[in-house]
Formats: C-alpha cells, sequence, structure tokens
C-alpha cells in the first residue's frame, strides 16, 4: 500500500490556513453576540448593526494575524500594511455585508445563521489576500 505523501508547499499552506482559522476565532465568537446585542437590545437595523461587527472584525483580525499567523521579518511600516490589508478585506466585507443585508430583508433565516453563513463563504477569499498584503 503506497502512502499519500502530501508536498511541503501544500502542507504549510494548510497550516497557515489552519491558524488563520485560529487567529480569527476571537472576533468570530465576539462578533456573534455583539451582532446579536446590537440587533436585540440596543434596536439597531440588522444591516447598519452587522456592518459595525464587520469593522470591529477587521481591526482585530488584523491585530490576531500579525501576531500570530503572519510574522514578517521585516517590520515595515504597519500603518500602511494596516490600510492596504483594511481596504482589501473591506471589499470582501462589503460583498459579505451585500449579502447578509439581501438576504436578511429578503428570507426568513435568522439573522445570525446568515452571519455564520458568510463566514464560511467569504474565508478562502479573506485568507489568500491577507496571506499576500501581510507577507510583504
Amino acid at each position: 500500500m503506497t502512502c499519500l505523501k502530501i508536498p511541503d508547499k501544500l502542507l504549510s499552506l494548510l497550516l497557515l490556513l489552519f491558524k488563520f482559522g485560529i487567529a480569527g476565532m476571537p472576533s468570530f465568537l465576539i462578533a456573534i453576540p455583539l451582532n446579536w446585542f446590537l440587533v436585540e437590545k440596543i434596536l439597531l437595523n440588522k444591516p447598519i448593526a452587522y456592518l459595525i461587527t464587520l469593522l470591529f472584525q477587521v481591526a482585530v483580525n488584523f491585530v490576531f494575524l500579525r501576531l500570530f499567523v503572519f510574522k514578517s521579518e521585516k517590520q515595515g511600516d504597519k500603518l500602511i500594511t494596516f490600510f492596504k490589508f483594511f481596504w482589501g478585506i473591506a471589499f470582501f466585507r462589503l460583498l459579505d455585508w451585500g449579502l447578509y443585508t439581501l438576504l436578511v430583508q429578503n428570507t426568513e433565516i435568522y439573522f445570525l445563521f446568515l452571519q455564520i453563513g458568510n463566514v464560511v463563504i467569504f474565508s478562502l477569499a479573506k485568507f489568500f489576500y491577507s496571506k499576500k498584503v501581510m507577507e510583504k
């Protein structure tokens, strides 16, 4: 029986993807109750509450990704890296927000389920973009 050999490059990419998911977990775990609180207790409009939640997640994710996933030897200008990260991720978050808003306003799907679904849908795109920006 032949053992399946995973190429080193693919293995390191999968490990990085795993770290990316773990680093995003704190903001995700806060984002769910934050969105719920803004909608259910503050009584914000669901799309507005979700937009606030997404902005919070972008800032927190940058810090965790920089510290634990994409550790660059080059320190560079962290502010420039943050803005490149922010504007690129903002594009994906805009798509995320648009899909969420469309579905929350036109379906009976519970808004927190939509939020979790969007995390799954957009994660890979955000991973590859973050990798590109943070490893330069």
